[in-house]
């Protein structure tokens, strides 16, 4: 088990898009921290009592821009990390009503609101400092998808018993096109990354039906099953990288990948509880005496737990709820809640498994890394701080553990910037943030020293923004008997000195070997 260091927040860290920073809420101050140094470069006080009342957190990134929005239901707060201020300021932009989303839209200086029950949407322009009106955007995700080549919005709506469809210009937002859709209730549209198509999906009771159309809102084509084939509607759709392929997954638990320009069935893969595959590799994960994990690879036909096994079944939940293509689109990585703790890896060009991950718990996330296309990090649901780790060049998966003090409450990992020796991630819960890292081999990087070294005092002592190493912390959630050391806190933190006085911060602390 290893980690680089801990900090203390009030809220999950959320990464800025290229994992280069991190945006930590710490009692009453937004800290902005460097995820390769972890010393901080930003920090700004925030109005009172909004630490506890944000609920949002949002990054914009491009041509050299950074900001970061925070938000509550009376207050919008934006922040350039370039400069000491805040940059723009928002309040009242909802009345009365909840806020249901908010981010940065296709500038840095827009912000889009979406009030609760799909009253309205708002488009704020930060110069201006004013707003244009949209009426009954849609209160589905997504329910709107800008073009990647001019800046087009496309966007849901329903103004009466039907759906619309309408595609607003760039910086006038003035409506280019409205279309009403044949759907019964549209659950969410995507642009191509190309920006020539438009997927538009039904829900799940209209059957399996996906609109695309072209950039401008016209319908091209509606990929559906025969009426008289019984089938349980669409859960998931993706576009690859490189719009050569629309993967749409049902409730079914069946992948189907669309070829571009006719969007016809090229490959048909499911996902049924017995995997077997003759040239795939099938690995199974396994909990040793000591709580250690690892995987094993499985003896085929390998069989999936279900999700009454698992004791993870929703009602309604079913189907394909995961479907995600890796930078590249070489890979595609499916998640069946039928089996909800088992992972497929296949290729969308043949339809061949890859591998298959099997794992104790249901998954609950995944995240391909953006410079590794092979690259593949798992979450599960489970009280461990730990992520499992699954790379094509790799002889088996890995599983990475960080030091957390519990209790570990609900975890979020996600890749931070990486460089030639090392690949970061992060794990963060709403106490505690913890930096991991390992090689391009898979093997746990000895980087505790070198980090640690080169942080100062003041960076990882400074009241109100480290964790908090005082004795009572330590000892709140740890029964502990008369002469016994706190638990951790050379291994779990990565310290050797004790807590010895008030004043432990002013002394250098020496990293485990």
């Amino acid at each position: 088990m290893a980690a680089r260091l801990c900090f203390s927040c009030s809220q999950p860290a959320v990464p800025s898009l290229d994992g280069a920073v991190i945006a930590i809420i710490d009692r009453f101050q937004l800290l902005v921290r460097s995820s390769g140094t972890g010393h901080v470069q930003q920090v700004y006080d925030l109005p009172p009592g909004f630490a506890t009342s944000c609920r949002f957190v949002r990054w914009y990134q491009q041509l050299g821009i950074q900001r970061v929005l925070l938000a509550d239901d009376a207050r919008i707060v934006v922040y350039d990390i370039s400069k000491p201020q805040v940059y723009a300021e928002i309040t009242g932009a909802n009345g009365l009503t909840k806020l249901a989303n908010v981010d940065f839209g296709r500038t840095h200086d827009e912000v889009m609101v979406f009030s609760d029950f799909g009253f309205k949407l708002q488009i704020w322009a930060l110069i201006s400092k004013r707003a244009i009106e949209i009426k009954d955007p849609k209160s589905v995700l997504p329910c709107y998808s800008y073009r990647s080549t001019t800046g087009h919005l496309a966007l849901l709506t329903r103004p009466a018993s039907h759906d619309v469809l309408i595609i607003v210009a760039p910086q006038t937002h003035e409506v280019l096109e409205t279309v009403e859709l044949s759907t019964a209730d549209a659950r969410g549209v995507m642009y191509s990354p190309n920006g020539n198509w438009l997927a538009v999906w039904d829900t799940a009771s209209a059957g399996c039906r996906v609109l695309v159309h072209t950039a401008d809102g016209h319908l091209f084509k509606t990929y559906s099953l025969p009426q008289d084939e019984l089938n349980l509607g669409v859960r998931s759709v993706q576009w690859n990288p490189g719009s050569d392929f629309l993967a749409v997954g049902d409730n079914e638990g069946t992948v189907t990948v669309l070829g571009a320009n006719t969007f016809t069935p090229r490959m048909t893969f499911t996902q049924p509880a017995t995997i077997e595959s003759p040239h795939g590799s099938i690995w199974q994960e396994e909990i040793g005496p000591s709580r250690t994990r690892g995987y094993a690879e499985a003896k085929q036909p390998a069989t999936s737990p279900s999700n009454e096994s698992l004791r993870s079944a929703k009602e309604g939940d079913a189907g394909t709820s995961i479907l995600e293509f890796n930078i590249d689109g070489t890979l595609l990585a499916t998640k069946c809640e039928n089996t909800p703790s088992t992972l497929r890896i296949i290729s969308p060009q043949s339809g061949e498994l890859v591998a298959a991950l099997i794992h104790h718990a249901p998954i609950r996330a995944i995240r391909w890394h953006d410079r590794h296309a092979d690259l593949l990090l798992i979450q599960c649901a489970i009280r461990d701080p730990t992520i499992y780790v699954w790379r094509a060049r790799w002889s088996s998966p890995r599983i990475f553990s960080v030091s957390l003090k519990p209790p570990f409450g609900r975890l979020t990992a996600s890749w931070l910037s990486s460089d030639e020796g090392n690949i970061r991630y992060m794990l963060t819960n709403s106490e505690q943030l913890a930096f991991g890292q390992f090689t391009p081999d898979g093997a746990e990087s000895q980087a505790n020293r070198d980090f640690i070294d080169g942080l100062g005092p003041e960076d990882m002592f400074d009241e109100g923004h480290s964790l908090d190493l005082s004795t009572a912390r330590l000892l709140e959630n740890d029964t502990m008997a008369d002469n016994t050391t706190a638990p951790g806190l050379s291994t779990q933190l990565g310290f050797t000195s004790a807590v010895e006085d008030t004043f432990h911060y002013r002394r250098r602390s020496q990293a485990v070997p």
